[in-house]
């Protein structure tokens, strides 16, 4: 079931916040059973906009970075947000099941290391208001998605998106604009 607190908070009773330090959640929030949501470090953060819903099985990660979900919101389940490098999310933007959102890199230049040795980086991502991002999508590090941008089901974006566009495939591509 969903639990309920005064300020209008439905978090479930299987949620992992970790520590709880640096996360911000805002009211009338559900967040169901089985998410992950962990800032860690003193200087990540995670902030959760009024009226959004986080669906069953997400997982939410800063890694040293922060997520920042805007008001009436939805991921759904299974979707993944890292944001080592930072994921701004504007307000009224639908994330289908299995979603990826990865704003870091690994660094692979040298092969005389492991690549898991040599570190990441991260450009971070944004997606704008009004979004709608289609299942199983992937979106890599150091894109925005403008404002009204439809991405298609199955898609890996790996560049910026411009508003009011459909795009979809692997890579995206421009399909039409609405």
């Amino acid at each position: 079931g969903i639990g309920h607190t005064d300020s209008g908070l439905h978090i479930g009773p299987k949620v992992n916040l970790g520590n709880r330090k640096n996360i911000y959640i805002d009211k009338d929030v559900y967040i169901k059973d089985y998410c992950r949501i962990l800032a860690g470090k003193k200087s990540a953060s995670i902030k959760i906009g009024s009226r959004s819903v986080i669906h069953e099985f997400c997982i939410l990660r800063t890694f040293g970075g922060f997520i920042h979900l805007g008001k009436d919101c939805s991921l759904n389940p299974y979707c993944v947000v890292l944001g080592s490098g930072g994921v701004k999310i504007g307000n009224y933007v639908r994330i289908a099941p299995h979603t990826t959102i990865i704003a870091q890199q690994h660094k692979f230049d040298r092969s005389d290391i492991p690549i898991f040795s040599q570190g990441a980086r991260g450009q971070g991502i944004v997606i704008k208001d009004d979004v709608w991002i289609g299942a199983n999508v992937t979106l890599l590090d150091g894109i925005t998605i403008g404002s009204g941008a439809i991405i298609g089901a199955g898609a890996v974006v790996t560049k910026n998106v411009e508003s009011n566009s459909i795009v979809g495939g692997v890579p995206a591509r421009l399909i039409r604009m609405r």
